[in-house]
């Protein structure tokens, strides 16, 4: 194997398959890249098992050459350090010369590394096709999917499967849905009619794909049942997904209310934000209580004190009312509906409640209150 590189297109390959390796694995294999010269250009693979980054360096962009002098053939190379070495050397191209199947030269003209490698045949088989059915995504809403529902899902939990976003399709709609039990977060958008499908995939793995769709305009979505795969350019991301029944499904998600509150969000966030500030000692609890004229936002702690705030815009429908809750779940909430003003729907004291945007019926956010101290 051999070939001269354009070094700022050979550093941005080795980023974006970098998203898939760890800061360390018990595997040496999966902390490394591999690189294979083909004659579609260089391919460069990271993977973690739970998640694998392919993507290419074409021999030209355009009419400019990219990639010349190669031979095709396949290597290890430690991620770190070939990633470190490339940002530290100053030339615009860089040459890689694999010695004896062993030792891959690495060198700019003026330096030159011997750097240790390992046989391409030792790395995991991954198969990285997409599916009949597959179909397309503007980056951007799948970036918002994510984006307004990952932070619902635990990052560690007894349940493993409640670390993952829930995606179903059906009926020309795909949903979303991330929960820890005592909140849920729920997300719609349209998608072909013909699509169908139910896959539970990594939070945190999702969260890697969108950060990598930065611009990017579309990206496309294959389900399998044990993987998902996002294409978008010359990059192709497999997901593993959790196995299990997802525990969470349409019943647990009220559909009457007795109570509704509309407010501006930036408002009752800021709020929630000021009262907060007592409830450093212990869970961030805070209670509402609401009246057609008065709506008051107050927490009580016996290490540092009370506070009360009365909001100023809203609108209040129901009787009395007082419920406590999680500040931290509900200003997620608010922030995640991305409205001006929200609407919060209750059914009862202790039953789970509704955060909605007024303007946008494609995302709920439903949080269980907490028993006041």
């Amino acid at each position: 194997m051999r070939l001269t590189i354009n070094k700022e297109e050979f550093l941005k390959g080795l980023v974006t398959a970098g998203h898939a390796i760890g800061a360390k694995s018990a595997n040496p294999v999966l902390m490394t890249f591999k690189l294979e010269m083909t004659s579609r250009g260089l391919e460069i693979t990271g993977s973690d098992n739970d998640i694998t980054v392919f993507t290419l360096v074409p021999l030209a962009i355009g009419e400019t050459e990219i990639i010349r002098n190669a031979a095709s053939g396949a290597i290890l190379l430690n991620a770190r350090v070939l990633s470190e070495l490339l940002k530290k050397i100053d030339s615009a191209e860089v040459t890689i010369e694999v010695v004896d199947g062993s030792v891959a030269k690495l060198s700019d003209g003026k330096s030159e590394f011997k750097l240790n490698c390992i046989d391409a045949a030792q790395y995991p088989d991954v198969v990285l096709e997409e599916s009949e059915n597959s179909f397309e995504l503007s980056a951007k809403t799948l970036t918002e999917l994510v984006d307004q529902t990952s932070f619902a899902a635990p990052i560690k939990s007894s349940r493993p499967v409640l670390t993952g976003i829930f995606l179903k399709a059906a009926g020309g709609r795909l949903t979303a849905t991330a929960s820890d039990s005592a909140r849920l977060s729920r997300k719609c958008v349209d998608i072909p009619a013909n699509i169908a499908f139910a896959t539970n995939v990594p939070a945190k793995t999702l969260t890697t794909v969108v950060r990598m769709l930065e611009g990017y305009d579309k990206v496309r979505m294959s389900c399998f049942p044990d993987k998902t795969i996002f294409a978008f350019g010359s990059t192709l991301v497999s997901c593993s997904v959790l196995s299990g029944e997802y525990p969470i499904n349409d019943h647990i998600i009220p559909t009457t209310f007795n109570y509704y509150l509309e407010t501006n969000a930036l408002e009752l966030l800021s709020a929630i934000e000021r009262i907060g500030v007592l409830n450093a000692d212990r869970a961030p609890v805070v209670k509402l209580t609401m009246t057609r004229d008065r709506v008051e936002v107050s927490t009580r702690s016996d290490a540092t004190g009370s506070g009360t705030e009365c909001l100023e815009n809203f609108q209040y429908t129901g009787e009395r009312l007082e419920i406590s809750f999680n500040s931290t779940f509900v200003a997620d909430a608010v922030k995640a509906v991305r409205g001006q003003d929200v609407i919060i729907s209750f059914l009862g004291e202790m039953k789970p409640f509704m955060v909605k945007n007024p303007k946008d019926d494609s995302i709920i956010e439903v949080v269980t209150p907490m028993r006041s101290r």
